[in-house]
């Protein structure tokens, strides 16, 4: 997700350490590793980029419902695309293990291809319906699949530490990606309903080709030794014990109130005076302002750690909330808080993660992860929602901020996630340190 730093060392992102390169002109062959994985990154830039569907971010509502579904049907079609997600997540996960992850990054690409395509000619309920269920499996053959590709594609150049640095650059690039293309994708939608569709065909479709290039991974490479009953051995030992468990419940609740905020930001805006035709604009501003927080994740992992990070994050999102009820303009400031928060919280999530689980079993273990998360969000959308609907937007989203900061609280005062080095340091533990 995020990254980087400006200083010399960080400046070319995946550079092998200097102990890497020590090694490799041993055997003569420094400065051709050092070119494979700037170049490797480099075409994880571009996948990255390639995810975006940001032509129809601004129009995919508009475009159901002139298609002649009712709000209800659209809220329903949406739930069903977070329902394949929930339930795809742990299989697809194992599916990355056992053939190769980016084989299944491979199909994921291919098959969100074929949903935006898919979009241009469905006209019923049931076909959407289907469609979006598609849409949301398909996306889990990335979820974990890619950041444990990219975790093993650093581990076997000796340059982990660059994950967090790198994660945020292709996510500060995604999100640029994203701004350009939703504002054109409102324009073109005044043209022809369709076309937007068509460009977010091409840029996904355009993934499949450059994920053909990437090398695989000793970890993320067909193992048939990988069985099912490895997975579940792997969950188990892996994701339930301490100090994950209790990260996960701190990082799933922080990351589902910004995700809530999300349902609410068009009709607080419309209240506050912001033109409906303008949205576009204030989408940009969102991704915009994320892209810049997730490129200096990694400069902010080596100033304050993890363990600081999230340990000062929920208060950052949850004040501005609060501030709602008070004073209702501090809404728009309280989004672009949200969204930067969000954007950096699931970078080191994923530095977190990674740097505590075996290689082995990776894409399965943040499957599951990505599962718990899902479960989180949809809970928190369906109690914001309710608490929307029984006092206002911006009284739920303050009522959900304060419960967030009370969860975590608890959480910390019952098993902290992070030592004392995690809090305040950069270095991940040692690898086999993961299980002690």
């Amino acid at each position: 997700m995020v990254d980087d730093a400006e200083n010399g060392a960080d400046e070319h992102a995946g550079e092998p350490d200097a102990g890497e390169s020590e090694a490799n002109d041993e055997g003569g062959s420094g400065a051709r590793d050092e070119e494979s994985v700037a170049r490797v990154v480099a075409k994880y830039y571009l996948y990255v980029a390639s995810r975006s569907e940001g032509f129809i971010y601004p129009i995919v509502t508009l475009f159901l419902l002139h298609r002649g579904l009712s709000y209800g049907e659209v809220g329903l079609v949406n739930g069903l695309f977070f329902a394949g997600t929930v339930a795809g997540e742990i299989p697809t996960g194992y599916v990355a293990d056992r053939l190769g992850r980016r084989n299944s990054l491979i199909v994921s690409s291919a098959a969100v291809t074929g949903v935006m395509l898919w979009f241009t000619i469905a006209d019923s309920v049931a076909e959407f319906s289907l469609l979006y269920v598609v849409w949301g499996v398909g996306v889990t053959f990335r979820s974990g699949a890619g950041d444990a590709w990219l975790y093993d594609t650093l581990d076997q150049r000796h340059t982990t530490e660059a994950y967090a640095r790198i994660k945020g650059r292709a996510s500060a690039g995604f999100l640029l990606t994203s701004a350009v293309t939703s504002l054109a994708g409102g324009y073109i939608y005044t043209i022809d309903r369709v076309v937007p569709f068509y460009g977010a065909a091409a840029i996904t479709a355009s993934g499949v080709l450059i994920l053909l290039t990437f090398p695989t991974t000793s970890g993320g490479a067909a193992d048939e030794r990988f069985t099912a009953s490895d997975a579940i051995s792997v969950v188990r030992n892996q994701f339930l014990r301490p100090p994950l468990r209790s990260f996960i419940v701190v990082t799933a609740v922080l990351l589902a109130v910004p995700e809530t905020v999300d349902l609410f930001v068009q009709p607080i805006s419309v209240d506050l005076g912001v033109p409906e035709a303008r949205l576009g604009w204030l989408y940009a501003g969102f991704m915009l302002v994320s892209a810049a927080a997730t490129y200096y994740t990694g400069a902010l992992r080596e100033q304050i750690g993890i363990g600081g990070w999230f340990t000062i994050a929920p208060v950052l999102v949850a004040v501005p909330l609060l501030a709602m009820v008070v004073a209702p303009a501090a809404a728009i400031p309280a989004f672009f808080v949200a969204r930067a928060g969000k954007s950096i919280s699931y970078a080191l999530r994923g530095q977190y993660l990674n740097d505590r689980l075996p290689s082995l079993g990776r894409a399965t273990v943040l499957s599951t992860a990505s599962l718990v998360y899902g479960v989180f969000i949809v809970i928190g959308r369906f109690v914001g929602g309710g608490l929307a609907d029984a006092m206002s937007p911006s009284g739920g989203l303050a009522v959900m901020a304060a419960a967030m900061l009370a969860i975590v609280a608890a959480t910390y005062a019952v098993e902290n996630p992070f030592s004392a080095s995690d809090a305040g340091s950069t270095d991940p533990p040692a690898a086999g340190t993961a299980d002690e």
